[in-house]
């Protein structure tokens, strides 16, 4: 089953595999550098490893999600 075809919302209508797939790839990126920046300013202690641990479950779910069927 893929999974987006659970999602029956008019606002998911909207929003495309590849749009999806964009806001993913940029959330993982917005993670990593506040991760960075986090680190560096020595911000938030070790709770602050959540927000690359969040980014890696964001890069499995990439991973594991399966594509729409070719119509």
């Amino acid at each position: 089953m893929v999974l987006h075809e659970k999602y029956t919302g008019a606002s998911l209508r909207i929003v495309s595999l590849r749009m999806g797939h964009r806001i993913r790839w940029t959330a993982v990126w917005v993670l990593v550098a506040a991760w960075f920046v986090a680190q560096a300013a020595n911000f938030g202690g070790n709770a602050v490893h959540l927000v690359l641990l969040a980014a890696m479950g964001l890069l499995v779910y990439e991973l594991l999600a399966e594509d729409a069927p070719a119509t």
